[in-house]
């Protein structure tokens, strides 16, 4: 309770002009200093306001991505096509199912008519003529027809159809008798029988049985437990550290040649993406929460080289490492906007080029859009940038495909005004002072101010694209995996990750079935063990037009 008494008005009137005057300024300085106060309050309000919106908003932006749509399409805007940033589906099921939820398999084409052998190809027949086919003859013996037709008969054309058998993984172990001799004589000659070279000193380890392994884990991403787990339902018991032993030495001894080759192609290349993903590895002396990296670099045909992935384990996130991988380099690099990039750039301008991603520019304000909308002042800053960037992209697509020339002129005409424009209008956003500094909206509008003069470069090459799409598409089947075993036990298992990883993703990037192609590989450098490398190694890289039929995949996308 206050001790203030209000002063009633007939005592005002016997207070002197001293006690008023003092009253008065009393009274005045209680308003000056509640006036204060309130003001202070209101700032702290504003502040308070400001920082709950900034936490709603970063809120939203961390719920859109761990639970919401990953896509970035843009939303169709008048005299413009629609257009999706995400062109790579990691786990596609494709399974089209009817209102009866019967699976819904292409119809039988393959009609054949009484007396009349002509056939007609039809989608499932197309889908089958690359499988082994086995033929099944179900006639009727000469004592049954006679039966049924007392007054005899005449056979008409098969009726034929098709259907397929799958047959689960078989392991066969072979016995291998060597036959071994010595002479009779006093010279003590010994000789043996030809036999299959070891891959590995007393091991059941073949190339079929590595291949199986290597196709399960690099290419498929299931975990060596797992793998292990499979193999022992099919009776057959290999523990998942013996399983993880083979692949180190395998890529230490015998793969790590054909990655070192692809090295030294890739650097080849007018232009490189390259991108990087943390993972956790144990057993390396550092702390349990420590990340390693592994980090991928990746060509193109339209490059001017074989298509081709390195991937690279490496401790830390560092210059150091792309600096020592690119030291021999002349040429651009597509990347994201990690500063190490930019420093190895001002480290070597007459020799790096480093182009910025205007993919990682627009998806930050498309995951302002999807998390915040656009009813708000932040929302509606974040999508009319998101969509300035897709009409940025639309414009330069119309050229796809088209030459190098045809594309450049496309970019100095029509891109480069709305890359203009896009600048002009972000830098007054951002110089404007509106946006709270600590909002997820500022942030979007500084990395795109900050990140202009990358951005820019792909106006004048035709052969830069507008994003790292590439790479970060590259990195995803390593990520994947990563999803599956979460960590990796050792430096050595790393390594030896890196090396199978590149294998895997460059096998399928060449069109190669990578079983095939690893289980080959194996053979080949077992039968040139006392060869020099180079009278070799050219026909067993995954471009080369040496490899045989049975490496490459039938079925085209």
């Amino acid at each position: 309770m206050s001790n203030i008494r209000k002063i009633p008005e007939n005592e005002l009137n016997k207070l002197s002009k001293d006690a008023l005057i003092m009253l008065f300024l009393q009274l005045s300085d209680s308003f000056e200093m509640q006036s204060s106060q309130l003001e202070i309050l209101q700032k702290q309000n504003e502040k308070l306001s400001s920082q709950i919106s900034n936490l709603q908003e970063s809120i939203a932006v961390l719920t859109q991505h761990r639970f919401g749509r990953k896509t970035e399409k843009s939303n169709t805007f008048a005299g413009q096509l629609t257009f999706n940033l995400e062109t790579m589906n990691i786990i596609n099921e494709a399974e089209k199912l009817l209102e009866d939820g019967e699976p819904e398999e292409p119809a039988i084409e393959t009609v054949v008519k009484a007396h009349v052998r002509k056939k007609t190809k039809g989608k499932r027949e197309e889908d089958l003529s690359r499988v082994e086919h086995q033929v099944e003859k179900h006639y009727l013996s000469e004592e049954q027809l006679n039966e049924i037709f007392p007054n005899g008969y005449n056979q008409l054309p098969d009726d034929v159809y098709t259907n397929l058998e799958f047959v689960p993984a078989k392991f066969i172990a072979k016995e291998h008798h060597v036959g071994v001799y010595t002479s009779k004589g006093s010279d003590h000659r010994f000789a043996r029988g030809d036999h299959p070279i070891e891959l590995l000193k007393s091991s059941i380890l073949t190339p079929s049985l590595a291949a199986g392994i290597f196709n399960y884990k690099y290419v498929d991403a299931m975990p060596i437990n797992r793998i292990s787990e499979e193999f022992r339902r099919n009776d057959v018991e290999i523990s998942r550290q013996v399983m993880a032993g083979w692949m180190i030495k395998l890529a230490d001894r015998y793969i790590r040649i054909i990655y070192n080759e692809m090295k030294k192609h890739i650097l080849t290349s007018k232009l490189i993406h390259c991108d990087e993903t943390p993972f956790k590895l144990v057993n390396d002396g550092r702390s349990p929460n420590s990340k390693s990296y592994m980090w991928v670099y990746h060509s193109l045909p339209k490059y001017d080289a074989p298509p081709i992935f390195i991937y690279e384990y490496q401790l830390t996130r560092k210059a150091d490492h792309p600096r020592e991988f690119l030291k021999d380099y002349k040429g651009i690099l597509m990347t994201d906007g990690y500063q190490v990039y930019h420093t190895l750039e001002k480290e070597c301008p007459d020799t790096l080029n480093v182009s910025g991603c205007w993919s990682h520019c627009k998806r930050r304000f498309a995951n302002l859009v999807k998390s915040i909308g656009t009813k708000s002042k932040t929302g509606t800053i974040a999508a009319e940038a998101n969509e300035r960037i897709a009409a940025i992209y639309h414009v330069d697509n119309m050229t796809k495909g088209k030459s190098q020339e045809e594309i450049l002129n496309n970019r100095k005409a029509s891109v480069k005004p709305l890359v203009d424009s896009f600048f002009a209008w972000i830098k007054t956003i951002y110089e404007s002072g509106a946006l709270d500094k600590s909002s997820e909206t500022y942030k979007a509008v500084q990395y795109a101010v900050n990140q202009e003069s990358y951005l820019r470069k792909f106006l004048d090459n035709a052969i830069i694209p507008l994003d790292n799409n590439d790479a970060e598409q590259s990195i995803k089947a390593f990520c994947v995996g990563k999803h599956s075993w979460h960590i990796i036990d050792s430096k050595n298992g790393a390594e030896a990750s890196a090396i199978l990883y590149s294998i895997a993703e460059t096998a399928k990037a060449n069109g190669l079935k990578p079983y095939e192609y690893f289980k080959y590989v194996l053979e080949e450098i077992l039968k040139h063990q006392d060869d020099a490398l180079e009278t070799y190694i050219k026909d067993l890289l995954p471009w080369s037009t040496a490899l045989p039929d049975s490496c490459r995949k039938q079925i085209n996308k």
